[in-house]
């Protein structure tokens, strides 16, 4: 017996130990929904759980537009940030932040839910807090960390009040850059004539070398010709936007215009080159050449 115990103590201390260390560990439990109060409790957020799920939702906005399905393509602006500030993604024209697509295709699955149960409209905002467990779990996803918990705001859109979105960006673009002498077109344009040039006028079957620079309304470049090497490209074959406008002017003359997305790149953008859906784009044109 004194041998046993001699042997067999040390081994039941160690036991007792690894027991009692285990115990200073939380479980992503009780730390998602510590977490998830405090922040709640911390920003005064008027907030209701969703069922018994641990999420926490507000509707922002009320949805004013047709019913929204999983099987709905909606477009959508979606704003993301870790509970303790550390990373924050917003609408600023990013990839990230734009949808386009399935409602149940949206991740995490908390947001396609809240939008389907809650929100249930389009033309609505809904906020929703997200324990790290329920959002992108331990390995975080992309630029989002791990074990981050998330305030998420979606903003749903309707595809037929895209022209009207737009319409709104761009006033707000103009005003906030204090720009001026813009016209609109019918169909949502805004332009500004330069100079509306002196040589051979232009039409929809006319081949134009242009220099140019597309930005978005963040102020990004997205895409550019290099000096003294325009592009040359018969006009039909040239976004709506621009086919509807580089007729204003002649050989050698130039603009600036701001071109909705419908008329741009649509609802999907152009993902083979980085571009969000529904982006509203800034054109500056110089028609160097008319054939």
């Amino acid at each position: 017996m004194k041998q046993f115990l001699k042997y067999s103590l040390p081994g039941f201390l160690l036991l007792s130990i690894l027991v009692a260390c285990e115990k200073e560990y939380e479980s992503i439990e009780v730390i998602d929904d510590r977490t998830v109060q405090e922040y709640i409790k911390q920003n005064n957020l008027n907030v209701q759980e969703y069922l018994d799920t641990k999420v926490f939702y507000q509707v922002v906005v009320p949805g004013s537009g047709a019913d929204l399905k999983y099987s709905d393509q909606i477009p959508a602006i979606v704003t993301m940030r870790s509970l303790d500030g550390k990373y924050v993604s917003q609408d600023t024209f990013n990839m990230g932040n734009r949808y386009f697509n399935y409602l149940g295709y949206y991740n995490p699955e908390p947001l396609r839910v809240g939008v389907k149960e809650v929100l249930k409209k389009a033309n609505g905002t809904i906020r929703m807090i997200v324990p790290s467990r329920l959002a992108f779990g331990r390995n975080g996803a992309g630029s989002i960390p791990g074990n981050a918990s998330l305030d998420i705001t979606v903003k749903v859109l309707e595809t037929s009040k895209i022209p009207e979105y737009d319409d709104f960006v761009i006033k707000d673009y103009l005003s906030r850059n204090s720009l001026t002498g813009f016209t609109k077109t019918a169909t949502g344009i805004y332009y500004k004539i330069a100079d509306p040039g002196t040589g051979s006028p232009i039409t929809i079957d006319s081949t134009v070398s242009v220099e140019y620079t597309g930005k978005y309304l963040n102020g990004k470049v997205f895409d550019k010709t290099t000096a003294g090497n325009p592009t040359t490209l018969k006009l039909s074959g040239f976004i709506e936007g621009w086919r509807q406008i580089i007729p204003l002017i002649k050989q050698g003359g130039n603009l600036q215009m701001i071109v909705p997305s419908p008329l741009a790149y649509g609802l999907s953008g152009d993902p083979n080159r980085g571009m969000p859906p529904f982006s509203t784009l800034d054109f500056t044109v110089k028609v160097t050449d008319v054939k």
